[in-house]
């Protein structure tokens, strides 16, 4: 039996599947809640840090140079990407 496509990656839009488990945790949510891989959960932990101001700028560029990003983005998390790899700040 084919597994039911019943989430969307919050970083790179692609859809997955999540388990019941996983959706019903009560104090800590699992990755899988929000993204369909760990490396997409590590972008979107660093874009998070960088939008509420907790990583600055030059350490989220760090990370992302660091981690396997997808071919495609959802076009808000884009943007954001595009503005933390531009060193001098344009998008």
């Amino acid at each position: 039996m084919a597994k039911e496509y019943n989430a969307v990656c919050s970083i790179c839009g692609q859809r997955y599947h999540v388990c019941n488990t996983c959706k019903s945790m009560k104090t800590q949510k699992s990755w899988r809640t929000v993204t369909d891989t760990a490396e997409c959960y590590k972008i979107y932990m660093t874009v998070y840090g960088y939008g509420n101001g907790t990583i600055p700028k030059e350490k989220a560029r760090n990370i992302l140079n660091g981690c396997a990003l997808p071919k495609t983005f959802q076009p808000h998390i884009r943007t954001i990407v595009n503005e933390i790899r531009n060193p001098d700040g344009n998008t």
